[in-house]
């Protein structure tokens, strides 16, 4: 089943919402949908919540992960290298997932991720 489809406009009013403090499942009960929807859009537009601390460059935890069906590697700072020297090539999404051996949705995410990283690094 498709995942619910949202105008501009309501992805921005997500995001506003987001950057003026509120929760993600606040959000989500306004809008119909997941607290996981509303982080993956507001992770796309960079909406952030505010005094958002630093993320940390490196991993805390295992490399290897169980979730629900399947098994989540973790990126290394090797593939996190790699992925931004390949995005700044051009290639798209899917190729760079090809490379790294990775999906494309994995891609994306990790570049969202590493961008939001970079933007509370500079604001701290």
């Amino acid at each position: 089943m498709p995942g619910r489809r949202f105008t501009d406009e309501q992805r921005e009013q997500m995001a506003n919402r987001r950057e003026a403090g509120e929760t993600l499942e606040t959000i989500a009960q306004a809008f119909g949908c997941s607290a996981s929807n509303v982080y993956w859009t507001c992770l796309a537009l960079g909406a952030d919540k505010p005094n958002a601390k630093p993320l940390p460059t490196t991993v805390l935890g295992p490399m290897v992960v169980q979730r629900k069906n399947g098994v989540v590697r973790r990126f290394t700072a090797e593939e996190d290298a790699r992925l931004l020297a390949l995005e700044a090539q051009g290639k798209g999404d899917t190729e760079i997932g090809k490379a790294l051996g990775r999906r494309a949705n994995s891609v994306r995410g990790r570049l969202m991720t590493l961008a939001r990283r970079e933007a509370r690094s500079e604001a701290a």
